[in-house]
């Protein structure tokens, strides 16, 4: 290369440098500034809100529109059922055969309205709901359970406590609820185990430590079973007592 070009070549080699000095000088100063400052904030937030519009546009398609869709047609036509029942019951004709609304009628029906909804219609949605949680969370295991016991005699609730694995500690420990549900009843009839009496399942675990096998569905994870009351119920159980023997070496 001969020397003018050179001398070129190395002033525009320094032309280069000076504009990049002189761009990061102004990014920084406009980054200290009140201006950049809050050009920056006015950016996060704007791809914050864009974000979290992203992620409710996936929670209404994907979950709550699927659902809406899924119950509108049972709603629907319960609506008018309870219209037409309501057309023809709160009504009265008198002698010119006119249509006249009754106070009383329309009181009573909508007491039985709520009798039935609250003795039928309430029962059949908890028993739908703890249907999807069994059919997504239903396990056939075997752990290590002792110490069942009558928490609440008046709803004739049990509870369990265990573990996975010996020996037990707090990372692998497990409480379980035992309980009547009127799903618990239909599933007990369902396998042929007769009606579901939740003292005889607890009765299956004895007091000392025992290999059991069992059946269970619900929500294991721990902060929820604490702070909302959220235990796995037990449906079945047979249990064995380990009775002296050696528990099994943890695995690793």
């Amino acid at each position: 290369m001969s020397g003018p070009e050179k001398n070129l070549a190395d002033e525009v080699k320094e032309l280069r440098e000076k504009m990049a000095r002189q761009a990061y000088a102004s990014d920084k100063t406009n980054a200290r500034s009140w201006t950049g400052r809050t050009q920056h904030d006015l950016t996060a937030f704007h791809r914050f809100f864009f974000q979290f519009l992203a992620a409710c546009h996936w929670v209404w398609s994907r979950m709550v529109w699927p659902t809406l869709r899924f119950l509108g047609k049972p709603v629907r036509w319960l609506w008018h059922l309870f219209r037409l029942l309501w057309d023809k019951v709160v009504y009265v004709e008198d002698a010119f055969q006119n249509r006249l609304f009754s106070k009383t009628r329309a009181g009573v029906f909508l007491a039985a309205s709520a009798i039935f909804c609250w003795y039928l219609v309430v029962p059949l949605l908890g028993i739908l709901f703890d249907t999807g949680v069994y059919l997504a969370t239903k396990r056939h295991e075997t752990v290590y359970l002792t110490n069942s016991q009558e928490i609440l005699p008046e709803e004739n609730e049990h509870s369990v406590q265990g573990c996975y694995g010996l020996p037990c500690s707090d990372e692998n420990s497990i409480y379980f609820r035992i309980r009547p549900s009127y799903f618990n009843q239909l599933w007990s009839l369902f396998h042929g185990r007769g009606f579901f009496f939740p003292d005889y399942v607890a009765a299956a675990v004895p007091v000392s430590i025992s290999k059991c096998t069992i059946t269970s569905y619900g929500i294991r994870v721990k902060f929820l079973r604490r702070g909302l009351d959220l235990f796995p119920d037990l449906v079945e159980a047979q249990c064995d007592p380990l009775l002296g023997e050696k528990p099994p070496e943890p695995a690793g």
